[in-house]
């Protein structure tokens, strides 16, 4: 069970969240989330030392719950195929909405003057490929996948899953529809499995 605190902390974040998108990284203030949170600026301070602090621990945070939901998924029984269409329609919606899309700009619009874009690569999807090149490494050694670096598949992999994400995040894209992330998901998954898939 969450304490008070770590509940306070938590609406600080989804409220910060939700600062950021509307107005962006440099508009926002932490008076201006400080009462939207309903509290004081000093209040936050006790939680956060600076606004990119705040900014970094609410991304890291939109992660792990992300991670979390999607490991579920990958995780539930099922074959390589199906797991794999799982994992990738799940993260085609979530990096093709347009809650994902502002927030992404966010911290892309603070990476060429502070360390936060680098770490929310890094931390903030760390996780997730990690677990997913382990499942890889599962299948390389009960035959399915063909003997490889875990590693490199899931990056590919990644990469696929990303291939609209400069469209997006320069407004060109479209909306994703659900039977154009399952046309697309199935794309995914047939091209990797036709690069890594056991011969049979």
């Amino acid at each position: 069970m969450r304490t008070k605190s770590e509940a306070r902390r938590d609406a600080i974040m989804e409220t910060a969240v939700s600062v950021f998108r509307e107005v962006g990284f440099d508009a926002a203030s932490m008076s201006q989330i400080a009462a939207r949170v309903g509290g004081s600026k000093a209040t936050l301070y006790n939680y956060f030392s600076s606004k990119e602090e705040l900014l970094l621990a609410a991304l890291l945070s939109s992660a792990d719950k992300y991670a979390d939901d999607v490991m579920e998924l990958v995780k539930t029984s099922g074959n390589l195929p199906t797991q794999l269409h799982r994992f990738v329609m799940s993260l085609l919606k979530l990096i093709n909405s347009p809650d994902t899309i502002q927030i992404l700009r966010v911290a892309i619009s603070v990476g060429g003057t502070s360390d936060i874009g680098r770490q929310f690569y890094e931390l903030g999807t760390h996780r997730v490929w990690s677990e997913i090149a382990a499942i890889l490494r599962q299948e390389i050694e009960i035959g399915t996948l063909r003997v490889g670096d875990p590693d490199m598949m899931a990056m590919l992999l990644r990469s696929l899953c990303d291939a609209d994400m400069t469209r997006n995040l320069l407004g060109a894209g479209a909306a994703l529809s659900d039977e154009d992330a399952e046309r697309k998901a199935q794309c995914i998954v047939d091209i990797f499995l036709r690069v890594y898939g056991a011969a049979t």
